[in-house]
């Protein structure tokens, strides 16, 4: 849904409007599915461009109020059309989920720890926005153990099991992140879980004056920016390079391996499928899909099965 409004004037049209929430709805669903680094790539599209990859707009709430109009209006985009467009561009995209996670940011300056009180990212961490966030931050709570494991692992940091520190706030997910300043340079040591994939990061920032708070704010939100990123790398999808994987399905029921088939069309990275082997207990299946296997077993696991590589074969199975 996106909103529009603007004064009613002589040079006032609906279509205007109209074409504002457009263009608007186009550059939201590019930052909701692109890299950050890849948006580049489609900021010369014209609005011409954009009306051919929607599929239709609907008026949820309009009004006329004193000299001011007021519209809400959903716009639904053609997959297949928008898909063929950024394969065109050489542009992968992302299907990621909304998710919660902890952030948990650990702040020095010149070797001094900051309290949760002092340190300004977790102060200001849900204060700064960014468009289309995609991971829901559920900030700490100031621990002073956790603080003295910190401050001991410091020089350690790739060894500090971080499990330890979130685990009592029930979130699966999570983002730790070491910002440690000395005049002038800010180092950011990353460590991340999303579902389960673990990763590390280090980035340096240039910041003469620890108490300048728009150069503070601008490196918090490109920390979230590349914090979202990290998350959309997970769930990105190459549409220039299809792969190809065998699946053998046991079936005890006819209906069974119908499903399965009718499941393969309603999974939206499968590009196509083929029988390779049919008989009345098992079925051989190729299929042609985008993105990993990985996202492949999470996309099936949502629709009841569950795929599972044994010994160098994938089998799959209905979750019982």
């Amino acid at each position: 849904n996106v909103k529009v409004e603007g004064a009613i004037d002589l040079n006032f049209t609906r279509d205007k409007y109209l074409n504002k929430a457009f263009l608007s709805s186009f550059e939201i669903l590019m930052k909701k599915i692109l890299l950050s680094r890849d948006l580049k790539r489609i900021e010369n599209i014209n609005l011409k461009e954009i009306k051919k990859l929607i599929s239709s707009f609907k008026i949820i709430e309009e009004s006329y109020r004193r000299d001011e109009y007021k519209a809400i209006i959903q716009i639904s985009y053609n997959e297949l059309k928008v898909k063929k467009f950024l394969s065109k561009r050489n542009t992968s995209f992302s299907q990621p989920e909304n998710i919660s996670a902890i952030f948990f940011p650990v702040f020095f300056i010149e070797n001094e720890i900051q309290n949760f009180s002092d340190n300004f990212f977790y102060k200001n961490w849900k204060n700064v926005k960014i468009e289309n966030k995609l991971i829901n931050f559920i900030l700490p709570l100031d621990d002073i153990e956790d603080i003295s494991k910190i401050v001991e692992m410091k020089d350690r940091i790739e060894e500090l099991e971080v499990n330890s520190l979130v685990n009592k706030y029930d979130v699966k997910n999570y983002v730790f992140a070491l910002i440690d300043y000395q005049n002038p340079k800010l180092n950011l040591h990353l460590k991340t879980q999303f579902n389960n994939s673990r990763i590390s990061k280090n980035i340096l920032y240039e910041l003469n004056n620890i108490n300048d708070e728009v150069a503070l704010n601008s490196i918090l939100k490109d920390i979230k920016i590349k914090i979202t990123d990290l998350w959309k790398e997970e769930n990105l999808i190459n549409l220039l390079m299809p792969l190809s994987i065998q699946i053998k399905f046991e079936h005890k029921k006819l209906r069974d391996f119908d499903k399965l088939r009718k499941t393969f069309y309603k999974i939206n990275i499968i590009d196509t499928h083929v029988i390779e082997e049919f008989n009345i207990n098992n079925s051989l299946f190729k299929i042609y899909y985008y993105g990993n296997p990985k996202k492949l077993k999470s996309e099936l696991f949502k629709f009841g099965y569950d795929l599972r590589n044994d010994q160098g074969y994938w089998q799959l199975y209905l979750n019982e």
